[in-house]
C-alpha cells in the first residue's frame, strides 16, 4: 500500500469517528381489540357483530398520558384481512411494509405527527361489506361513523372532532372512505381513496361481464365461487347495494336481467347501485353545513380491475363540475403495486396528507 493511499484511509477513518450503533426506532404499539356493533345485529348472512380491530397507537402514547391525538380510520380491501396493513407481504417489506414501521419511521424522521391508527375487520361472507348499510349484511357505514368512533374516542386519548378525524382506504375500502366522507363531513374531515372500486358502471363492473350471464342463469353460482372471482363478488356487491331480504338464497336482486337473450339493466336493482356510487352522491354532500379539508383518490393507469381508471377519472370529472375542491391523480402501476416502499403511495403521499391536514388547524 502506498503512503498516500494509506494516509487518504487514514484521514477517512479519523473524518468518521467511533463506529456507532444504530439507534433503534421508537415504537409504537399495534393492539387487538373487539367492538360490539349494535349497527351489525340481525344481518341475514348470520356473521357476529362483534368485529376484530387493529388499533396502533403512537410511540409517545404511554408516556405521554396527558396528549391527545388525531385518529386516522383504514379500511381495507374486498378480499383482504386487516391485517393486510400490519404483516408484510415479503421478507423483503418489513421495514416499509407494514403501517406501524412507515409511521415509526416516519414519526422519527419529522416526516409525519403523531396518530392514532385504527383498522376494522369488516369482512363478511361474499367478499366483504362495502361499507355500505344494508339489511342482509349490516349497517357497515353507521358501524364506521357511530359505533367505532364512539368506542375509540371512549377508549384511546384522541382529539375527538372532525377536524382531526380521516377516514382512507384501498379498493373496496377507498369507495368506503370516499363514501364516508361525502356522507359524514360531520365526522371526517379528510379522506383519501387508493384506487377505488365500485364508483360506476365500466370494464368488469358493467352488463358484459360473464359472470353476469352465468348469474342470469339457470346454472348453480356456487360452482363458480373457486374458479371466477366476479360471481361470488356480484352476489356480495348485489347484498350490499340491492339487498333483499325477500329473495333466497342470496337475499338479493341483480342490476342486469335478462329479456329476449339480452342482458339489459334490471330497472329497480340497476338504480340502487347508482345510488351507492359517489358521484351520486355529491348534491347531498353539497347540501351540508360542512365540508371536508381533504378529499383526494387516485388511480393506476394498468389496474387490473378494469371499471377502476375510467370510473374514478369520471368521479373527478363529476367534483370538478360542480365546484368541488378535489385532488385526483393517476400514477403508472396496477391494483396493488405501488402501495409500499419509502417510495410507495402509502409513506409517499397518504400518511403525509393526513399527518399535515389532521395535525393542523383549520
Amino acid at each position: 500500500m502506498s503512503r498516500m493511499l494509506f494516509a487518504f484511509i487514514c484521514v477517512l477513518l479519523f473524518l468518521a469517528g467511533p463506529a456507532q450503533a444504530q439507534t433503534a426506532l421508537p415504537q409504537g404499539e399495534v393492539q387487538a381489540v373487539s367492538v360490539y356493533g349494535p349497527s351489525l345485529e340481525n344481518n341475514l348472512l348470520g356473521f357476529s357483530p362483534a368485529r376484530d380491530v387493529l388499533v396502533y397507537l403512537p410511540p409517545s402514547y404511554d408516556t405521554d398520558i396527558n396528549r391527545r391525538y388525531p385518529v386516522l380510520y383504514v379500511l381495507h380491501g374486498i378480499t383482504d384481512p386487516p391485517t393486510v396493513w400490519t404483516e408484510p407481504w415479503s421478507d423483503d417489506e418489513v421495514a416499509y411494509g407494514v403501517m406501524q414501521n412507515l409511521m415509526d419511521r416516519g414519526i422519527a424522521d419529522g416526516w409525519l405527527a403523531e396518530m392514532i391508527l385504527v383498522m376494522p375487520d369488516a369482512r363478511t361472507p361474499f367478499f366483504g361489506c362495502h361499507y355500505a348499510n344494508s339489511p342482509v349484511k349490516g349497517n357497515w357505514q353507521d358501524f364506521i361513523a357511530h359505533d367505532l368512533v364512539t368506542f375509540v374516542d371512549s377508549t384511546y386519548r384522541t382529539l375527538p372532532n372532525r377536524e382531526n378525524r380521516g377516514v382512507m382506504g384501498h379498493s373496496m375500502g377507498g369507495h368506503g372512505a370516499l363514501r364516508l366522507g361525502l356522507q359524514h363531513p360531520d365526522l371526517f374531515s379528510a379522506v383519501y381513496g387508493l384506487n377505488p372500486s365500485l364508483l360506476g358502471w365500466a370494464g368488469d363492473v358493467a352488463a358484459n361481464n360473464p359472470a353476469f350471464e352465468i348469474l342470469l342463469s339457470d346454472a348453480d353460482p356456487t360452482a363458480y365461487f373457486e374458479t371466477n372471482f366476479y360471481v361470488p363478488a356480484i352476489i356480495g356487491v348485489s347484498q350490499a347495494f340491492s339487498p333483499n331480504p325477500d329473495n333466497p338464497p342470496f337475499f338479493a336482486d341483480y342490476p342486469f336481467k335478462k329479456e329476449n337473450g339480452e342482458i339489459v339493466p334490471n330497472e329497480t336493482a340497476h338504480k340502487k347501485w347508482e345510488a351507492h356510487f359517489p358521484a351520486q352522491m355529491i348534491d347531498a354532500y353539497l347540501a351540508q353545513p360542512d365540508r371536508l379539508r381533504g378529499l383526494r383518490f387516485d388511480s393506476a393507469f394498468t389496474d387490473e380491475f378494469t371499471h377502476i381508471p375510467p370510473t374514478n377519472r369520471a368521479l373527478s370529472e363529476a367534483l370538478t363540475m360542480k365546484d368541488v375542491p378535489h385532488t385526483f391523480e393517476m400514477y403508472n402501476g396496477d391494483h396493488r403495486n405501488r402501495l409500499w416502499g419509502p417510495h410507495g403511495r402509502l409513506y409517499a403521499e397518504v400518511l403525509p396528507y393526513f399527518s399535515r391536514l389532521l395535525s393542523s388547524s383549520p
